[in-house]
């Protein structure tokens, strides 16, 4: 988690990707307030390997012919975490080398409860998924028509009321966005104070929005707006994506490379377990995670009776933690920096060659 300290104070920013959740643990009579220990069971959680997921069972496509391979499985990886820390857990914890214990408020910052972090999680799971369809069908030649950007989730914080769930945001200062991303980069470009004029469209027809722009809770330098957005698209084919409760952009690379698997003729995975994490941006870069040593361990050891991964993708950022990952059984880490740097690192793979920066990190 220390890659994804932030959640969702950003325009168009998700950041936990945990969504396991335990119970609730409370300050209770007689404890000494965080601010003053800070480290104590109830102020703090431990981040734990999740369950794995093989996203090509995730993954339903129609109105175009798919290409499921015959063997192996493609997982995209989590971190659960337990929040109802007594003494006795919080110690095995502490000294456990697949766990990690971090502050109470790096997962649920204050201000935020439960379901608002689920609401944040989902709604940057659903925005990770449509950014990988969109840079998969146009890395596969669909002509695709985004229509703005779409409001999935507005905060308390927000800095106006004016912009709701389901609004779409077509122009910023007159100038016209087809894409979630143009709207957070016309953002990220103003200062604190600055005002805009969001053209808006809705059921009823467009209008204009003028915001304040606020300061980002997480760093007051930061312009803010309080709402999260995803692409208005209607895609060319049908994908639908379950990923049940899992939440969160950190799976963006793997969904990526499960649609590549599925939407093109040949077998990327050559049959191999490959695991994986990193965030995918609309320009195909893969981003460093949080949670990547208990990523990695659970990889290596599944809980849910799935087969150990042989290889795990891991970005660029994030190589130092994943080396200190314990692992049950030998995993070769492959970093990456792009989606093509992770086809180019299965290519390798299945023609008998070591992927570019590769390291074999052997069972402890």
């Amino acid at each position: 988690m220390t890659g994804e300290t932030s959640i969702a104070r950003r325009l168009l920013t998700a950041s936990l990707l945990v969504v396991l959740v335990a119970g609730a643990a409370l300050l209770v009579r007689g404890q000494v307030p965080c601010e003053v220990l800070a480290a104590q069971p109830a102020c703090q959680v431990a981040l734990q390997p999740g369950p794995i997921e093989d996203t090509l069972g995730l993954i339903t496509v129609s109105g175009t012919e798919v290409f499921p391979p015959t063997d192996g499985s493609l997982h995209l990886t989590t971190v659960a975490v337990q929040d109802d820390l007594g003494l006795t857990g919080w110690i095995g914890a502490r000294t456990s080398p697949s766990v990690e214990v971090v502050p109470r408020e790096q997962v649920y910052p204050p201000g935020f409860d439960r379901d608002e972090v689920a609401e944040i999680n989902a709604a940057a799971m659903r925005d990770s998924q449509l950014v990988a369809t969109i840079v998969v069908l146009e890395s596969l030649g669909y002509e695709l028509h985004p229509q703005g950007a779409l409001v999935v989730a507005v905060q308390a914080d927000a800095v106006t009321d004016e912009l709701g769930v389901d609004d779409v945001i077509v122009a910023v200062d007159g100038d016209p966005v087809r894409e979630s991303t143009e709207v957070v980069e016309a953002v990220q470009a103003r200062s604190v104070g600055d005002r805009l004029d969001l053209q808006v469209r809705d059921a009823s027809g467009t209008r204009t929005v003028q915001v304040v722009l606020g300061r980002n809770p997480d760093d007051p330098e930061v312009p803010y707006v309080g709402v999260l957005l995803t692409t208005d698209l209607d895609l060319p084919i049908d994908i639908e994506v379950d990923a049940g409760a899992i939440g969160g952009p950190s799976a963006g690379m793997v969904f990526a490379l499960s649609l590549l698997e599925l939407l093109e003729p040949g077998d990327l995975i050559d049959g191999r377990i490959i695991a994986g994490t990193g965030t995918l941006s609309r320009d195909g870069s893969v981003g460093g995670v949080g949670g990547v040593p208990q990523k990695v361990a659970g990889a290596s050891a599944p809980a849910n009776g799935s087969m150990s991964a042989e290889v795990f993708l891991v970005p660029w950022d994030n190589l130092d933690d994943a080396r200190e990952a314990a692992v049950a059984s030998d995993l070769l880490l492959v970093p990456v920096g792009t989606l093509d740097e992770a086809v180019a690192a299965l290519e390798a793979l299945r023609e008998g060659r070591e992927p570019a920066g590769s390291l074999l990190l052997a069972a402890s």
